[in-house]
Order: C-alpha cells, then structure tokens, then sequence
C-alpha cells in the first residue's frame, strides 16, 4: 500500500459555520478542496446557528404543558432550511426530496414535544432525541448541496 492513502481526517463544522447559504457554501468549498487530499474524510455537521435552541426550548416548555409555540417553530426551523436548500441545491427534485425529509423530521419533533406534555417530563433521552433533529436536517441540506 502507497504511502499516505489509509490517512484519515475528520472535519467538524459548529452552527456558526452552517448558519446560512454563503456560509454553507464556504463548507462545501472547504470540503471539496480537501477531498482531494485525504483519500478518507469523514465530516461532522451542527445543526443551523440557533435550530438547537429554538428545539430544546421547545421540548423544555412542553415539559411544562405549553405545546403552543410548535406552530411558530417548526415554521421557522422549516423556513431557514427551505431558504438555503433553495440556494444550495441546484435539481429541484433533489431539493424537493429534501425538503420532504427535513418535514419529516420536524413532524417527529412535533410528536415528541407532544409526547412530553403528555408524561410532564422531558427525560435525557427525549431531549437527546430533539437536540439531535438539529444535525440530522443540516446533515441532508449538505449531502445535497
């Protein structure tokens, strides 16, 4: 085996990173310009600068009985995603499959939040499951765009 070609690189780009299409973009860049040195990358997304936030406070006010902002922040999570899967990915079919799967997901926050109003409480795992929502739409506008 040549020299070099099992080496590995892992790369992780935080919330602020993925915040927007132009910062987006600058990922995708970054990658493809590295891709070509490392024969193995492995790349770690965050969620959109504050989706995190807007899901777990959503999920910790649920815990209270107060489902009433779901409405307002699967639409704003919803949207921030559409405006850069509308900028990043060129093949509408592409961008509509993934605008399915993001709706999909927030569909599964929704069920989730409504399963903690309904056991009035939000335990590790439940959070876990809505923190992780963030990472698993971000993670589809890359591979697609």
């Amino acid at each position: 085996m040549e020299a070099g070609k099992d080496r590995k690189l892992v790369m992780k780009f935080g919330g602020t990173s993925v915040g927007s299409s132009e910062a987006l973009k600058q990922v995708i860049s970054i990658i493809r310009d590295t891709r070509a040195d490392w024969p193995h990358l492995v790349v770690v997304i965050s969620a959109l600068s504050g989706v995190t936030d807007i899901l777990l406070t959503s999920a910790e006010r649920a815990e209270h009985g107060d489902i009433d902002n779901l409405d307002s922040a699967y639409k704003q999570i919803l949207s921030r995603h559409s405006q850069i899967a509308e900028a990043l990915i060129q093949t509408r079919s592409i961008r509509e499959q993934v605008s399915v799967e993001i709706e999909d997901l927030l569909g599964e926050f929704s069920s989730l939040c409504k399963a903690i109003t309904v056991l009035g409480e939000a335990t590790p795992s439940a959070l876990d499951a809505v923190a992780s929502l963030g990472e698993r739409m971000s993670v589809r506008l890359l591979a697609a765009a």
